[in-house]
């Protein structure tokens, strides 16, 4: 096996160019409050093996392609770094896998991304201030003391989101809370599993119902498998109120992105619930408004309540994903549980 070095150096506010450091060693600062306006990255090697990376620049968005040190980012124009992605290049680059971690305003370390992923936030005007990089042959056996230096966990820490104020509150209401797929059953998949990432939304969807009184029904709080057939049962069994039944979308092409919603077309009520979650999401989220579909739907046809299926983005693209894994869950939730209570307001 030959050698490889993965050098980097920055340039930070207030202080100017920095480095050079390589493999793990930290370019930036933490707790300083100072951005990572730019970065170099090249490799030391004997392999054929190459290093290239692009940034999300503020005002600017995403730069073009770097490698093998040339500069991604600016200097003395005061931008900051949001997020950046990095993979390797050359015939070696199948044996490698490159592995990058930042420290982020307002969230602290992120968890370590991988090979093109992304890392950072988009759109929410947050700096990188750190960054570490690593490259592993793959693999690796990693042990206890090295495992954190190399894993990369769903979803990565977000900013915390305030709550809506509520318009009112929701005690004596009953609200089944459905979230799509699970265990054998993944649903669409890109960067993230669909059923974890409804898994997720529905946890913190419920909590924002309970502490407004709500009684909230799940038809799962882990990763299982259950029958389409048995989750309106569920509902109609707990006599409840309103189910929500979440999920994200799915599509071929990875450029596909956009919020829409269902609801069974004979429903009046199903109907209004499932317009007033989708003026939330769509206020929240802020992606492309692709509309209510009325149709005949498990989840909707066969419930006693009014229903309503939220597909809020697409777990077959990457922004998408991005979005989520960096508050766009917490904005998600939100966006329901406004349409929740925007929906008893009405009808009370």
């Amino acid at each position: 096996m030959g050698y490889i070095n993965v050098i980097y150096d920055g340039h930070v506010q207030d202080i100017g160019d920095v480095g050079p450091f390589k493999n793990g060693e930290l370019c930036g600062t933490t707790g300083k409050s100072k951005r990572l306006e730019a970065v170099k990255i090249w490799l030391e090697t004997d392999l054929d093996l190459g290093i290239e990376y692009e940034g999300q620049i503020q005002d600017i968005g995403w730069d073009a392609t770097k490698k093998a040190g040339e500069l991604c980012g600016t200097q003395g124009q005061g931008k900051r770094l949001e997020s950046i992605r990095i993979r390797l290049t050359g015939a070696d680059a199948e044996k490698y896998d490159v592995y990058y971690g930042v420290h982020a305003q307002d969230i602290g370390n992120m968890n370590w991304a991988m090979n093109g992923e992304r890392t950072g936030t988009e759109g929410m005007s947050l700096r990188l201030e750190g960054i570490k990089i690593i490259i592993a042959p793959k693999g690796i056996v990693m042990s206890p003391d090295t495992i954190l230096k190399f894993m990369k966990a769903e979803p990565k820490p977000a900013a915390p989101v305030t709550p809506a104020a509520p318009v009112g509150n929701l005690y004596g209401n009953i609200i089944c809370i459905n979230p799509g797929h699970g265990g054998s059953d993944p649903g669409a998949c890109g960067d993230l599993r669909e059923s974890d990432m409804n898994l997720t939304v529905a946890l913190i969807l419920g909590l924002m119902l309970t502490e407004r009184g709500a009684q909230v029904v799940y038809t799962r709080t882990s990763d299982v498998h259950v029958y389409l057939s048995d989750r309106p049962v569920i509902a109609n069994n707990a006599g409840a109120d309103l189910f929500i039944s979440i999920h994200h979308n799915g599509s071929s092409d990875p450029s596909s992105s956009g919020t829409c919603a269902i609801c069974y077309p004979e429903s009046d009520a199903g109907i209004r619930l499932a317009i007033l979650c989708l003026n939330g999401l769509y206020n929240r989220l802020g992606l492309q408004q692709r509309g209510l579909i009325q149709r005949d739907d498990s989840d909707v046809t066969y419930t006693d309540m009014p229903a309503v299926i939220t597909e809020a983005s697409f777990a077959s693209c990457s922004a998408d994903c991005a979005l989520f894994q960096n508050g766009g869950a917490e904005l998600e939730a939100l966006g329901i549980l406004d349409g929740i209570l925007a929906y008893f307001w009405v009808a009370a």
